[in-house]
């Protein structure tokens, strides 16, 4: 019982320390956070922080996962849609972005914690954590497109097209997120972009999902209606 107060205790400070992470990052930016001044706004000791967080990129790591945790949430917006496993899985992929959208300080953390520069310097328990939670995003989406295949006319020893397909809708997704992020598109594209980056995504979601196989009337219109419907900002 006493181990168990003590592991609640320890799972609420971190929480805490991740929560003032994500506010002092929204503020300054990752590279300009100190851990002085997380410890300080958290009321916690340095030492007590470096406790919990080995270095700055294990406490990356640590807001990545906390961010994937609170996106997988909106997933289930996806899984209880009244409707085929390939609708599920584009009503999925358009609340990815939303998120990011909605959450651009989180999606930050994500996408810094990719780069081989933090991951190699945080410690393998934080770094397995985002490798098992990525895998199991990346994993409802195959288990969508799996479900699928039928409608997408995919034979079941074919089932590399179906994970390519999943490849690309997240290559096509999580690019338009970096690029409503970046202050680089602003200047080629004004706000064009970041305000019609839902629809750019429909369409290209639409053209992928044509180009694996997928036969419905208007499928362009028929992902904007998802998105009508799930997303619309």
């Amino acid at each position: 019982m006493v181990a168990q107060n003590r592991m609640e205790k320890r799972q609420k400070r971190e929480e805490l320390i991740l929560d003032g992470a994500g506010e002092l990052i929204a503020e300054v930016g990752f590279f300009e956070l100190k851990m002085s001044d997380l410890a300080r706004i958290c009321g916690i000791s340095v030492g007590t922080l470096y406790g919990h967080f080995a270095s700055k990129e294990d406490l990356l790591i640590g807001l990545a996962v906390m961010a994937g945790s609170k996106r997988a949430e909106k997933f289930d917006i996806a899984r209880n849609h009244d409707g085929s496993a390939i609708e599920k899985y584009i009503i999925a992929n358009l609340l990815d972005l939303r998120f990011s959208i909605d959450h651009p300080q989180w999606f930050e953390a994500e996408y810094l914690a990719l780069a081989p520069s933090i991951w190699k310097r945080a410690t393998s328990v934080r770094h397995q954590a985002q490798l098992d939670q990525i895998n199991a995003i990346t994993s409802m989406f195959q288990a969508f497109l799996s479900e699928g295949e039928a409608e997408l006319g995919i034979a079941s020893d074919m089932t590399s097209r179906s994970r390519n397909l999943n490849l690309g809708s997240w290559g096509l997704g999580y690019g338009i997120n970096v690029l409503v992020l970046s202050e680089i598109t602003d200047r080629h594209y004004g706000q064009e972009l970041r305000k019609n980056a839902v629809n750019i995504l429909c369409d290209g979601l639409a053209d992928l999902m044509i180009g694996a196989g997928w036969q419905v009337e208007d499928a362009r219109q028929k992902v904007r209606t998802l998105a009508d419907r799930y997303v619309a900002l």
